[in-house]
């Protein structure tokens, strides 16, 4: 093969890129590489992680959803039971006011019996 045909040994090292990086600048340019892909691993385990706690999350309200006896339902569906618990509380919650009453009037009534004895 004439000289001319051979590629010249500086050549076949530049490449496409240009000349190949020797000394201080090719390691400025590994140490930025490794920083990098160490910047990249700690979101790829930030991002494992906040997967994994999602997984919980979702597990427990599934579970819940499951326990509640609404899977299935139509959101509407759910509205609508949330006002008719919403609304059973509030009667509860004047059987309870009321009792108490109830039970502080039987107690001075008790307390006057007991005065009087």
């Amino acid at each position: 093969m004439p000289a001319s045909d051979r590629p010249d040994a500086n050549e076949s090292q530049e490449g496409a890129a240009g000349p190949a990086p020797d000394g201080p600048d090719l390691e400025g340019k590994v140490e930025a590489l490794a920083g990098a892909i160490e910047r990249l691993l700690e979101q790829h385990l930030s991002l494992r992680e906040h997967a994994a706690r999602a997984e919980r999350l979702e597990r427990g309200l599934s579970d819940t959803l499951r326990d509640s006896e609404l899977e299935g339902l139509s959101s509407a569906d759910v509205s609508e039971r949330l006002r008719e618990l919403a609304e059973e509380n509030e009667r509860l919650r004047k059987v309870i006011r009321e009792s108490r009453e109830r039970a502080e009037r039987i107690r001075s009534r008790l307390v006057l019996m007991e005065d009087e004895a």
